[in-house]
């Protein structure tokens, strides 16, 4: 196994070149000519080469083997150094390593040469029975790697209408449903996502999708025709003749999610039996006597007789239920016919004056 190289980056290294040379101006004198060929040790990345050189510093030596440094490289020894007889040059490129550890992903830079040394440059410890993406004598090449960690855990797997409560150290869900023996067909779906990693404690589900067609038979609705009658209070509406619903025959295309219908279209549909229409006649006749109520109730309530607000008024002209009882009234005002309101509220009318409605008996003119 490779040295632990020291914390020296190429950039450092050079800095360090003045200060070597200087030193070799104080040791003076002239180096001598057995210097020029001697044998050293250059390690690059693990590549080790025993090498007789003619090469005076460290830097020579390395452009002599067109090894060429990087800002973020490390190198045992300063670059300006003299070389000496049985010197140790270690390289290390700075290398980028994905790690996956049980679902967890970060980007990191190492300087080591193999997987087992990078998991414990960055401190990773697999657990017995771990999953490895890669051996641990396995080289990091200077590209650097992707390397994926995952230990044995906990995860639940929801599939074909059972629950799978498995200890498993498969890395992704595919790996996890491939070891229960779970096969996917083109349209099934996976929740995480398939290429997903597995996290401890996680749940997966699988969703069987099948596409089915189907003849059904649908109901039409029947349409209704309304005719005035000016015999007929407004507001009023009489059925003259009952409608009836027909029937379509109709193709329809169904998207099922585990048996349940998720989608459903209709592709196409032929009437059966249509339907008959339904008759009706709705009165226009004012009410005379009642037509101030109507717009006192329109400003109220907006005119709606079975309004129930919350706010302890109730109805077209919104009684309180204490001035309702007072006036005969029984229940809650909203619950009854808007005549059965009009009736109390000119009772109350006739008692008070139209002051019981100050805001919007102004605003008619009514008082």
């Amino acid at each position: 196994m490779p040295r632990v190289l020291p914390e020296v980056t190429a950039t450092n290294a050079v800095k360090m070149a003045g200060m070597t040379s200087a030193l070799a101006l104080v040791l003076g004198g002239v180096v001598s000519l057995a210097n020029y060929d001697q044998r050293v040790t250059l390690d690059v990345d693990g590549a080790v080469l025993d090498v007789r050189t003619t090469a005076e510093t460290v830097g020579e030596l390395l452009d002599d083997h067109d090894v060429k440094l990087a800002d973020e490289d490390r190198i045992s020894v300063p670059v300006a150094q003299a070389l000496t007889p049985d010197t140790l040059i270690e390289v290390r490129s700075a290398k980028p390593v994905t790690l996956v550890v049980d679902g967890e992903v970060s980007q990191n830079t190492v300087y080591t040469t193999t997987v087992g040394e990078t998991l414990e440059q960055l401190k990773v410890t697999p657990k017995e029975g771990a999953h490895l993406s890669a051996p641990r004598t396995a080289a990091v090449t200077n590209r650097g790697m992707s390397l994926i960690v995952s230990n044995p855990k906990k995860v639940t797997v929801q599939a074909d209408g059972k629950k799978h409560t498995v200890v498993t150290a498969e890395p992704t869900v595919a790996d996890v449903f491939d070891e229960l023996g779970l096969r996917l067909k083109d349209l099934d779906e996976a929740k995480p996502g398939l290429g997903s990693y597995v996290k401890p404690g996680q749940s997966l589900k699988l969703t069987r999708i099948v596409h089915e067609t189907r003849t059904e038979t649908l109901d039409v609705k029947f349409p209704v025709n309304v005719s005035d009658d000016s015999s007929m209070f407004a507001g009023e509406t009489t059925v003259v003749k009952a409608g009836e619903a027909g029937a379509d025959k109709a193709k329809v295309k169904l998207i099922l999610a585990d048996g349940k219908v998720r989608e459903r279209v209709v592709v196409s549909r032929s009437s059966i039996r249509p339907p008959i229409a339904q008759v009706e006649k709705r009165g226009t006749k004012k009410r005379p006597d009642d037509s101030v109520w109507d717009r006192l109730a329109k400003c109220e309530s907006g005119g709606n007789w079975a309004t129930n607000t919350g706010n302890g008024y109730y109805g077209g002209v919104q009684f309180s239920a204490s001035t309702w009882r007072s006036v005969g009234g029984s229940g809650l005002p909203h619950q009854h016919s808007r005549e059965e309101q009009i009736k109390r509220g000119k009772i109350l009318q006739a008692r008070a004056g139209w002051g019981q409605w100050p805001s919007c008996t102004r605003k008619l003119g009514l008082r």
